[in-house]
């Protein structure tokens, strides 16, 4: 009994050690392409700004995304539907269910496109720090500069000059 209770504590143990053994993935680093071909918005329009993005805010987490919407209410829209300044979220962990009945439902109603990867695959070597928005600069569709945002004045201030402030009449 007490070898059939230590093979099955093994069996269970191996699984853990591969996943703690499993190697990260590399990070984009500045001077490397970044490419976000066959995503969707949240209105299912394909993205087509790959050669017009300057800044890309890539959010990957409920912190990170209170900032960039809390920033972006501040800015006028035109220069996101240019494709100068790109919003992309990481939705990959969310049930699909509760992202299609709810969240992305609930997303139709900014008056902006965010750009949703679905699978984690387009965004899954992008920098990340927890709770901050990665802001990264971008010419020719290779990375210049990387930075994180943890607050929304500090990205506001970093987007307010590509991204005019809303002028009210």
């Amino acid at each position: 009994m007490k070898k059939i209770l230590s093979a099955f504590a093994l069996v269970a143990i191996l699984p853990m050690v591969g996943c703690a053994s499993k190697p990260a993935t590399p990070t984009l680093m500045m001077g490397e392409s970044v490419i976000l071909d066959g995503i969707e918005d949240q209105r299912g329009n394909r993205f087509e700004h790959q050669n017009n993005m300057q800044t890309l805010l890539f959010v990957d987490g409920m912190d990170a995304k209170n900032v960039a919407r809390e920033s972006l209410k501040s800015i006028d829209v035109s220069c996101m539907e240019a494709g100068k300044l790109v919003y992309l979220a990481d939705i990959s962990g969310m049930p699909s269910l509760i992202s299609n009945l709810i969240a992305i439902p609930k997303l139709r109603h900014y008056p902006y496109s965010i750009w949703l990867d679905r699978e984690g695959d387009v965004s899954e070597s992008l920098p990340v720090q927890d709770g901050k928005v990665t802001v990264i600069g971008v010419k020719h569709q290779v990375i210049e500069s990387v930075m994180f945002a943890g607050d929304a004045t500090t990205l506001s201030e970093h987007i307010g000059t590509l991204c005019p402030p809303v002028t009210t009449p």
